[in-house]
């Protein structure tokens, strides 16, 4: 899957993230990262169903995606990704998170930004 089949995608699965992608002006990093918001909002209001879209998007990306994109999405929604924050922990969000991103997080930061 290229950058444009992807945001096309995107697109129509959530469609009011159209204008805040639109806006990135053809930076897939910035454009995922678009994407990493909406999910990290999710999380925060614990909105599970529309968390679930956002990593069925991200998930589907990576697994499909050429290098470009699966590097896009490693470091533009994965690695940024917080399941614990000061004042609150997400176990229910971590436990949603596909296999295949969990695999890309722990990757990148070990086990110590993990919910108990």
């Amino acid at each position: 899957m290229h950058r444009s089949e992807f945001l096309e995608l995107l697109k129509r699965r959530l469609p009011e993230l159209r204008i805040a992608v639109n806006r990135q002006e053809g930076l897939l990093h910035f454009e995922v990262g678009e994407l990493r918001k909406h999910a990290q909002r999710a999380i925060y209001d614990e909105d599970r169903v529309l968390l679930a879209i956002c990593f069925r998007l991200a998930e589907e990306g990576y697994a499909k995606g050429d290098k470009e994109l699966q590097n896009a999405i490693d470091t533009s929604f994965v690695e940024e990704l917080e399941f614990k924050t000061p004042h609150n922990s997400y176990p229910w969000a971590w436990e949603m998170m596909p296999s295949v991103l969990k695999r890309l997080y722990l990757e990148f930061h070990g086990d110590q930004r993990i919910p108990p």
